[in-house]
């Protein structure tokens, strides 16, 4: 099969003319045909060959084994701290700006990208504990003064009665006597505010939300101020359409905000001034607003009103008010996914304003 050429070998013309045979010219076939046979014949190579191959077969598979059992504490402790990291939408990345490490990278640098995003937290929870640690110590601060303030007073005059009895006008006892009943009437105000502050804040009082009229609700706290408003020489006014629809919410806690807001803007609005309660309807929501035509809040304190105990610099201390009902009114929305917003300007007024949805039954009034 691997002839390269052939020539006939004639024989001796004494002899006879016969055919001796053949030449056939093979071009380096014999060395490749024996290399070849050995190979196929070879037992003890095609064995060592299978042998190799098997051992790296075997040496791939334990390596593989080896990874990963060393590697499952690892990624035991990488599942573990992204445990603790809350859940996010969109594009991860840490609180810091650091981007995360891609799904495809190894534990490795899955666990650099968590721990970082998990100092970042750390850091940013130790700097909210200081801050809410110094609160709380300026809260118990405010809470102490305005508790002995009125105790004090309190004290004093029924002091000046025991010691006086019997020596002061029956007009002056009772103007002592009216003068302690209002310090005790503010210390019991401040004493409720504290205690439904702790309970919104603790969320421990149940939202009974159902449908109801808002222009109903405002109509019924305007008038419960409408005389404290005229004795002062303002005006308080409503404004909204007849045909609102339903909101839903917790009525008695809307009233509560609402009572706040009036009372706030009572406060601060000088004799002859306007305090007006609108009810401005939107999609799916009524936004509520209290506008008043007081002295305004400067730009620099609109962002803290509603801290606790927090009065605007240059501001005087007005009486009866123990500084929370704006804190009371944001927690309150809070608890309905609301948001209380303000926006004024030094003798322009204020407004407050909030959102209530409307009951998903209904439709926002045709414009």
């Amino acid at each position: 099969r691997k002839i390269f050429s052939a020539a006939a070998i004639p024989g001796d013309a004494k002899v006879g003319d016969r055919l001796e045979g053949y030449v056939y010219i093979i071009l380096g076939g014999e060395e490749a045909q024996g290399v070849a046979q050995t190979l196929r014949r070879s037992y003890i190579l095609r064995l060592a060959l299978a042998m190799t191959a098997g051992t790296l077969l075997l040496a791939l598979a334990t390596g593989f084994y080896l990874f990963a059992t060393l590697s499952r504490r690892l990624r035991r402790l990488t599942s573990a701290v992204e445990s603790f990291q809350p859940v996010t939408h969109g594009p991860a990345a840490s609180p810091g700006g650091h981007a995360l490490a891609p799904p495809h990278r190894d534990e490795i640098d899955r666990l650099e990208a968590v721990f970082t995003r998990m100092a970042e937290r750390i850091e940013a929870q130790a700097r909210e504990r200081e801050r809410a640690d110094r609160q709380r110590r300026e809260l118990v601060s405010n809470v102490s003064h305005d508790l002995r303030t009125p105790l004090a007073a309190l004290q004093g005059y029924l002091e000046t009665l025991s010691m006086k009895e019997g020596r002061l006008t029956p007009e002056e006892q009772r103007s002592y006597l009216d003068i302690a009943t209002r310090h005790g009437e503010r210390l019991t105000r401040l004493v409720s505010e504290l205690f439904e502050l702790a309970k919104l804040d603790a969320r421990e009082v149940p939202l009974h939300v159902e449908p109801f009229s808002p222009g109903e609700l405002v109509q019924d706290v305007a008038q419960k101020f409408q005389l404290a408003a005229q004795s002062n020489g303002q005006r308080l006014e409503t404004d909204f359409a007849a045909d609102l629809p339903f909101v839903c919410a917790d009525i008695g806690m809307i009233e509560r905000v609402l009572e706040n807001l009036i009372e706030n803007a009572l406060r601060y609005t000088p004799e002859g001034g306007v305090v007006t309660i609108a009810l401005l309807p939107g999609d799916n929501k009524i936004v509520v607003e209290v506008r008043d035509t007081g002295r305004g809040i400067p730009e620099q304190d609109l962002p803290h009103i509603f801290e606790r105990y927090y009065r605007a610099q240059g501001q005087p201390e007005a009486p009866g008010s123990a500084g929370l009902g704006l804190a009371i009114a944001r927690r309150i929305l809070e608890l309905h996914d609301s948001t209380i917003t303000a926006r004024s300007a030094p003798g322009a007024g204020t407004v407050f304003a909030f959102p209530l949805p409307l009951c998903p039954a209904q439709s926002p009034p045709a414009p």
